[in-house]
């Protein structure tokens, strides 16, 4: 069955990767580095999140649906149903721990790896959190990740992310 969203994907996907840009130091440049020219490390990292994330989608669609079922079990119409349940969680299936696990931590990953190899190779976390998600055709985990308002990460005292 399709994710049930109410928002825009291409909304979704606009606002997630412009910002870190907010909290992030302009002065740390990034390169544009596709998946394909990416190191071993960095693919080695989206491979295990692409699978860990689908292995999350599939609970958080059931979820979801669950949600919104119990919601129309209230008495409210589908349409109804689906904006109270985003009422309730504004990032909607996204907000299912699971996915909130695998972003975190494969963000943290990254940044890891980023911090470890040459900085003219580093990737940054949104890239390969969403840019190379589409890239790679994954249009449902695409589809999941934009319905996150932010990234549920932040930066320390120190100005690196946790």
């Amino acid at each position: 069955m399709a994710l049930i969203t109410l928002y825009s994907t291409e909304d979704g996907i606009e606002r997630l990767l412009a910002q870190p840009g907010d909290v992030r130091s302009q002065a740390v440049p990034f390169a544009d580095i596709s998946l394909e020219q990416a190191a071993p490390e960095h693919r080695q990292v989206f491979a295990d999140y692409v699978n860990d994330l689908k292995l999350a989608y599939d609970i958080a669609e059931a979820w979801w649906e669950d949600t919104i079922e119990t919601q129309k079990d209230l008495g409210l119409s589908r349409k109804k149903a689906i904006a109270k349940a985003f009422d309730e969680r504004l990032a909607g299936p996204a907000s299912n721990p699971h996915v909130v696990w695998a972003v975190r931590g494969y963000w943290l990953e990254c940044d890891r790896v980023n911090r470890s190899i040459e900085a003219n190779r580093a990737v940054p976390p949104e890239k390969l959190l969403l840019k190379w998600l589409i890239e790679a055709g994954e249009t449902d985990l695409v589809k999941l990740i934009a319905c996150m308002p932010y990234w549920p990460v932040g930066l320390d005292e120190k100005g690196e992310w946790c």
